[in-house]
């Protein structure tokens, strides 16, 4: 971080936190049938006078591939933060969720590792496959070093096989990126859920290759929704990086599980995994990148889809993409 407060690009050292274990609320799990009871509350306490406390860890809105040798740092834009809460007294249709292990067992087929290589830099990160045709959707970030000369760009599935994979196409604004397989044997396309019907609350699952551990399971729920998040754009790339409305969860999200998918409670993908915001107390450090502080940030996948096509329809009609 600069003396005037700006936050420069750069790798960030995992953030060490210490959570408290006293508290009642650690041991809810929302993925629970029964709802939380009996929880005795704290007893009354005087108020105090206001102070002003010192914050001086450095924050920043990271993107999550498992980069060797670069990660993005980025600008979160507070004045666009907002949370859309259920309308008071408003009747929500019923929404049966599933086991995390059911919908890991169904969506793991689908989720895809890739392993991208470019000049000096070698990334880890997650798609999931988007259509039969064996196309599969993931971040721009991700494969962005792997579609330039010298670059390869390689898949591999939930079975272990590996396959190598070209870019049908690319948008730097948005960070979403389609790539191909010539291999139509892993053709498990997940489910696409709606986005727009997402509440604040609802159990999530992310699935993901975090540090290059494929078919990595977490859970959370979602924070909240139609978060503005803007981040620097990769080395090159002369556009910022845009999530529009984007979806905040406490999911785990570490580097590497950039395009993976964000699953419901009915194993439908909801969101990209794109981002986090990272806390480091060492903001000149240059070593590690740092994890989850449980505030991740996801693509809507009704915007992903509308981006995805739009790209195979280029590439269909011999565009760049």
């Amino acid at each position: 971080m600069t003396q005037d407060g700006d936050i420069e690009p750069g790798l960030s050292r995992p953030a060490v936190t210490t959570a408290p274990t006293t508290s009642p609320w650690h041991r809810y799990d929302p993925w629970s049938p029964t709802p939380f009871r009996n929880t005795p509350l704290p007893a009354p306490q005087r108020p105090r006078t206001p102070r002003r406390t010192l914050v001086t860890a450095a924050l920043a809105v990271l993107l999550v591939s498992g980069a060797t040798g670069l990660a993005v740092g980025a600008l979160l834009e507070h004045e666009n933060l907002r949370a859309t809460l259920p309308e008071t007294g408003r009747d929500l249709p019923d929404r049966p969720a599933r086991s995390v292990s059911e919908i890991a067992a169904d969506a793991l087929p689908g989720v895809v590792t890739l392993h991208v290589r470019g000049v000096g830099q070698q990334d880890t990160g997650t798609g999931f496959v988007f259509d039969t045709h064996g196309r599969i959707l993931t971040n721009n970030h991700v494969v962005a070093p792997g579609d330039s000369d010298g670059g390869e760009i390689s898949v591999t599935f939930a079975d272990g096989t590996t396959a190598r994979a070209g870019v049908v196409g690319r948008d730097t604004r948005s960070d979403l990126a389609v790539v191909e397989v010539e291999d139509t044997a892993h053709r498990t396309p997940l489910p696409l859920g709606d986005s727009d019907g997402v509440r604040v609350g609802d159990p999530v699952v992310a699935i993901g290759a975090p540090f290059d551990l494929p078919g990595t399971v977490t859970a959370g729920i979602v924070s909240a929704t139609e978060r503005s998040v803007t981040a620097d754009g990769e080395k090159g790339e002369d556009d910022d990086v845009s999530y529009t409305d984007a979806l905040q969860t406490d999911a785990p999200i570490n580097p590497g599980n950039s395009g993976g998918p964000l699953l419901d409670g009915r194993a439908r993908v909801v969101g990209i995994n794109s981002a986090i915001r990272a806390a480091d107390a060492d903001s000149g450090a240059e070593e590690g990148t740092a994890g989850s502080i449980g505030l991740g940030f996801a693509i809507p996948v009704n915007h992903a889809r509308e981006v995805a096509e739009e790209l195979i329809a280029k590439d269909r009609a011999g565009g760049t993409g």
